[in-house]
């Protein structure tokens, strides 16, 4: 997967801009509010999902223009593709793939792969668990198509049981028909709880590897395990039994008092999380910013790494603001360390691209963009 151009019209601060990249690795730098991460974030709308900023359609387009238009020229190992986004108009937001209107944005998933970093992703050790459960749903449904679907269906059925959980307070007697959901809530879960322990397993062990390259001589160990609230702590689940399933549905059936008294379900995937530890410690309260960020960044190179194995495509590494608070040694492993992927890195200071030894260099100025040199 290799994306060979980039057009931009009056997207953000972005008039007219056009990148023509490289293969390897492209660092874009510039000051504060030039437009890098624009850039960034016009690559990832083609992955078929939001803003990574959480902007809504009309935030992207330049002020006083009606629309804004991106258009992307990428390659697998197959053929040379096109892809297209105009936002705004009349119409709502118009998709086309090779020419052919596509019905949504989302209809680009699994075409162009990527994987993006940004500072708001140090939520992923900083906050709390939510965080991190959207991090593995996201990161599961790019290899496991089941799993959306298997995820949808649990969300409605816990909506379900939360609305019941509210009634029975006022009509007691339908207090038995919670026995349905809490049942289709164990198989649901049980099957999901199956997929996110093996994502975590895997992740696990490549960010530990990643993280090594960070660290060199440091004998810092990362290492991330899955927590369940339905399944005893350190089960690992396997197989999709009636046992497992057995398991969660009566975890689930033991909280219902406390369920009851505070309105939801306190029992459930919705509710686990990917604990993130560095040399047996919680990096969420005992890590350095620097030992923060660069989990982050292994757990973002490691999702490339998984989605590289299991789709055989090599996502894009879409890398925003990774220098900050960075050593030099971390620094030069990012810049060069990672070749296996296409990256679109953005950073402020030029001497941060020195140590490049191959790639594009480009500078960023109130949105215009220049190829400064080519490695």
């Amino acid at each position: 997967m290799r994306i060979k151009r980039l057009q931009a019209v009056n997207f953000r601060n972005l008039q007219q801009l056009v990148l023509e990249a490289s293969p390897s690795s492209n660092v874009i730098y510039g000051d504060n509010a030039q437009g890098k991460t624009n850039i960034i974030e016009a690559i990832w709308l083609f992955s078929g999902n939001k803003s990574f900023r959480g902007a809504h359609e009309k935030e992207m387009i330049r002020f006083d223009c009606p629309s804004a238009e991106l258009t992307l020229t990428f390659e697998d190992e197959v053929r040379e593709q096109n892809a297209r986004l105009v936002l705004g108009g009349k119409d709502r937001k118009k998709v086309f793939l090779n020419g052919v209107p596509q019905e949504s944005q989302s209809a680009l998933s699994g075409r162009v792969a990527c994987v993006v970093f940004s500072p708001a992703h140090l939520s992923l050790v900083r906050d709390g668990p939510g965080v991190r459960r959207k991090f593995m749903d996201a990161a599961v449904c790019q290899i496991n198509l089941r799993y959306r679907e298997y995820l949808s269906q649990y969300e409605k059925v816990l909506a379900q049981r939360n609305a019941l959980l509210k009634d029975v307070v006022r009509f007691p007697d339908l207090r038995d028909t919670l026995d349905v959901w809490d049942l289709q809530m164990a198989k649901l879960g049980t099957i999901l709880t199956i997929y996110r322990q093996e994502y975590a397993q895997k992740i696990s062990r490549s960010a530990a590897e990643f993280y090594r390259g960070f660290a060199k001589e440091n004998a810092e160990t990362l290492s991330a395990f899955y927590r369940s609230t339905a399944f005893p702590q350190g089960e690992e689940i396997t197989a999709y039994t009636d046992e497992a399933i057995g398991t969660y549905y009566q975890a689930v059936k033991q909280s219902y008092e406390q369920d009851l008294r505070l309105g939801f379900t306190t029992v459930g995937i919705h509710r686990d999380d990917l604990e993130l530890m560095m040399d047996g410690r919680e990096l969420r309260t005992y890590g350095s910013q620097g030992q923060q960020r660069s989990t982050v960044l292994a757990l973002k190179l490691s999702e490339a790494q998984i989605l590289k194995t299991v789709t055989g495509e090599n996502p894009v590494m879409l890398l925003d603001d990774v220098m900050s608070e960075l050593d030099a040694a971390r620094q030069d492993y990012i810049l060069n360390h990672v070749q296996q992927f296409q990256v679109f890195l953005t950073c402020c200071d030029a001497a941060n691209t020195f140590r490049l030894r191959e790639g594009t260099v480009f500078h960023i100025q109130n949105g215009g963009l220049t190829a400064e040199k080519t490695l």
